[in-house]
This record gives C-alpha cells, sequence and structure tokens, in this order.
C-alpha cells in the first residue's frame, strides 16, 4: 500500500529504469523508518534477581540520581529460588545501564510507604547492557562494600555506614534474616581487612569492633532468651575468625 502510493507520487518524476529505481529507494527508506521506530520508543528491560523483594511491587517506580527512569514489571519466579523483578527502563536512559550498574531495593523518597529500585554506579563507563540482561540484584550491604573495595580510604566510612545500616535493619527484619545479613556483613569485612593495612586495622579495632560486639552480645542474649541459643554459633565463630584476622 505504501509502496503504491509513493508509485505514483513518484510516476510524474520518473520514466522507466529510473521510476523503478527512485521506487524502490524511497520504499527501503519508508521500511527501515518504520521498522526502526519500535526501538526507539520501546523500554529497554532488564531481569534483576534478588534473594528477597520486601514490600516491592509491580508499578514501583526505577531511581537513577532522584530521576524516574522506569518501574517495576510483574515478578517473575526462579529455579534457584530468586525472584525475579522485571524492570522496564526508559529509552533515554539506556546508555547509562552497564556491568557497573548495581538495582537496590530502598523505600521510595517521593512516595512514602512504597518502595523503588535504586540504580548506582560503580564507575563511569562500562559495557552496555543488553536488552533483556539478567544481573543480580545488591543490597546497600552489597554496594558499600564493593564500592568501597574500590576506594581504599573510604574504608572507615564504610564501615560506620555498615554499622549504623545494622541497626536500622534490626527493627525491620527477622531475627533469621538480620542474623543472616550480619554474618555477610562479617564476612565481607573479614575479606576486606585481610587486603587492608595495619592502620585500617587499628581504626576497625578502635571504633568499629567495640560496637560490633555489643550488637552480636545482645542479639546473642535475645536468641538465649527465646531458648534459640544454638542458633546464635555461626554468628559467634565468624566474630572470632574476623578478630582473628584483626591479630595476624
Amino acid at each position: 500500500m505504501i509502496c503504491r502510493e509513493i508509485h505514483e507520487l513518484t510516476l510524474p518524476l520518473c520514466t522507466g529504469k529510473q521510476e523503478r529505481t527512485a521506487v524502490l529507494k524511497v520504499c527501503l527508506l519508508v521500511i527501515l523508518f518504520l521498522t526502526g521506530l519500535p526501538s526507539c520508543t520501546t523500554p529497554h528491560k532488564l531481569m534483576v534477581l534478588y534473594d528477597r523483594t520486601g514490600a516491592l511491587k509491580p508499578g514501583d517506580r526505577v531511581i537513577w540520581e532522584n530521576q524516574t527512569i522506569g518501574s517495576v514489571g510483574d515478578f517473575e519466579a526462579n529455579p534457584s529460588g530468586k525472584t525475579v523483578v522485571p524492570l522496564r527502563v526508559k529509552p533515554d536512559f539506556r546508555q547509562a545501564l552497564t556491568d557497573q550498574s548495581r538495582f537496590l531495593i530502598q523505600s521510595d523518597p517521593d512516595r512514602p510507604g512504597n518502595q523503588s529500585v535504586k540504580m548506582a554506579l560503580l564507575a563511569s563507563g562500562g559495557t552496555p547492557l543488553s536488552d533483556g540482561a539478567a544481573v543480580e540484584g545488591s543490597t546497600t550491604f552489597s554496594y558499600l562494600i564493593e564500592k568501597g573495595t574500590r576506594d581504599v580510604q573510604a574504608l572507615p566510612r564504610l564501615f560506620q555506614d555498615g554499622l549504623d545500616l545494622l541497626a536500622k535493619e534490626l527493627s525491620r527484619l527477622s531475627d533469621r534474616e538480620w542474623q543472616k545479613e550480619l554474618e555477610r556483613q562479617i564476612d565481607a569485612w573479614t575479606r576486606e581487612l585481610q587486603k587492608s593495612g595495619e592502620e585500617t586495622r587499628r581504626y576497625f579495632q578502635r571504633e568499629v569492633l567495640p560496637k560490633l560486639e555489643k550488637a552480636i552480645q545482645d542479639f546473642l542474649r535475645r536468641l538465649r532468651e527465646l531458648g534459640r541459643e544454638l542458633e546464635g554459633k555461626p554468628l559467634e565463630e565468624k566474630l572470632e575468625k574476623l578478630k582473628r584476622t584483626l591479630q595476624s
């Protein structure tokens, strides 16, 4: 239909072979233009895998640098037991999606009672994420640790941020979830301290370890009162390993 209309428009201008060549060229240009439109307007889709999605729900915002860059789609199951959260990102922001992008579930700063997925960048540049790419979701802990490994000077601040976050998470998570998060945090700190210099270790031992030990002792006391003392053994073992690392 389109090519016939173009033929009629170009007929007065060309004859014979000239006419056929002109019509063919215009048809090809129109087809290329029309087939290219969807790629410019269709959202860029990412599949983010999370262990826990909390109160996040389809329709919640995807945020980057205080801008709404997309929305959350319908959740999908995953054979590994994780939840797949599709993110529909506006075409204008697809260039920002790289292997340096991390996706954290956080409270929506502008919509009380709602959650959002916040995109944060570990570094500029990076390899673009293809449409439909699957990536692991991040927690605030894992992002802080990953960010800290790239900036040794930021480690003291990183340790303190981790402690502050643990205190906030205690009121939100169940005992088992908080213990799992704390164990993950201690493992990450232990790895960082194994690579850190003497000054960083002294800082941790002076400023962080006493607060960490108190938080753990308070938690273990709660477990004892509930008759679940044995559940705290893995946490105690991880703490001892961390302390040995400080002395090595």
